[in-house]
């Protein structure tokens, strides 16, 4: 009896791993000591109610995930991925499935269709262009309410698609629904959301251009949305450099309608193990509002980072935010409390381990 026992856990030991071939684990674990504020809003602004300096154990965008795919044959193969952000200062927060990429999808020689919550076609061509040069730290400068692309996200309930690349062309497309469909008065909104995109890349440049359309935008009271951004990055040797412009154009219902561009200037170097990185974003007046030049805004990213092998490094990083009287823009990650006028700013000291 003793021997039939061991040899079916012997075989099951075998088995599982075969079952389980096509999957991978993948991910990083990264947290900081870092030292944060936001200080010198506008107005009567009273001290409590501003983000007094203070020591942060910072988790930098650490995530795990699983992928897998199966052969369809005839060039055809189904893949999927789920992937969430994982919490490791903080054992009051939690964390859900899927808060990240995941998705089901089909690739073959049509090109890739993925269905799920994954970045849109707008993100994935301007941050693939390298640009946001700290980023997953504090001193990320990019998506949402920070200083460069500001339009684009992750989003919920979205079909994207890959083309084949040709000669180093690609273009990516995808849309996302509004399932909610919630009342404006006796109207109902559809806050949809869908993107185009073009990538192209040969050697060391790398281009993405992209346009996104956003409907009856919720958090900016049923405003719609018109962006596009161009980005640019050329690596020679250890060195890349690159730059890239972005605008906004807000359709305001019943108020003034408005634009804001930005745009950001970014170099990286690196020496062996060792690598120096640095940016400059500078986002501009609010053109058709009063008071244009009080919703400016720049930030500006110094890091360094050093090797201990493949999989672990060290990333040290300084960052600050300089708002105009009516700008509250915001750290991209480990965001502050920031009131108009405020000054995030940062200076850490970070480890992260991939696997």
């Amino acid at each position: 009896m003793n021997k039939k026992l061991i040899a079916a856990a012997l075989a099951g030991a075998f088995v599982a791993p075969v079952a389980m071939a096509d999957v991978q684990i993948y991910g990083f674990i990264s947290a900081g000591v870092e030292h944060a504020k936001a200080t010198g809003a506008a107005g009567n602004v009273a001290d409590k109610d501003q983000y007094e300096g203070r020591m942060r154990i910072a988790n930098e965008n650490s995530r795990i995930g699983f992928k897998g795919s199966e052969d369809l044959g005839n060039g055809l193969k189904a893949h999927w991925q789920v992937e969430q952000a994982i919490n490791v200062d903080d054992s009051n927060s939690s964390s859900n499935w899927a808060t990240r990429n995941s998705f089901i999808g089909l690739a073959g020689g049509f090109g890739d269709v993925r269905l799920g919550r994954h970045d849109d076609a707008y993100k994935l061509a301007i941050d693939g262009v390298g640009l946001n040069v700290m980023t997953n730290t504090t001193a990320d400068n990019g998506w949402g309410n920070t200083t460069w692309g500001r339009a684009g996200s992750r989003r919920n309930n979205t079909a994207i698609y890959f083309s084949p690349k040709f000669s180093g062309f690609g273009v990516q497309a995808s849309y996302s629904a509004d399932e909610t469909r919630a009342y404006d008065g006796n109207e109902r909104t559809d806050a949809s959301i869908y993107a185009l995109a073009a990538t192209y890349q040969l050697e060391g440049l790398k281009a993405g251009l992209a346009y996104t359309r956003h409907n009856d935008t919720k958090t900016l009271a049923n405003n719609d949305i018109d962006a596009w951004a161009l980005a640019l990055s050329y690596k020679f040797g250890d060195t890349m450099v690159g730059a890239g412009y972005e605008r906004l154009d807000y359709d305001v219902k019943g108020g003034q309608d408005y634009d804001q561009a930005s745009w950001t200037i970014a170099a990286a170097q690196q020496f062996g193990a060792f690598g120096l990185k640095a940016s400059y974003t500078q986002l501009g007046k609010a053109k058709g509002l009063a008071d244009a030049d009080k919703y400016k805004a720049n930030q500006w990213v110094l890091g360094a980072t050093y090797d201990l092998s493949k999989r672990t490094q060290v990333l040290a990083y300084a960052t600050r935010i300089d708002n105009k009287d009516k700008a509250a823009v915001n750290f991209g990650v480990n965001p502050v409390t920031v009131k108009a006028g405020s000054n995030p700013q940062a200076v850490g000291v970070a480890l992260k381990h991939s696997f």
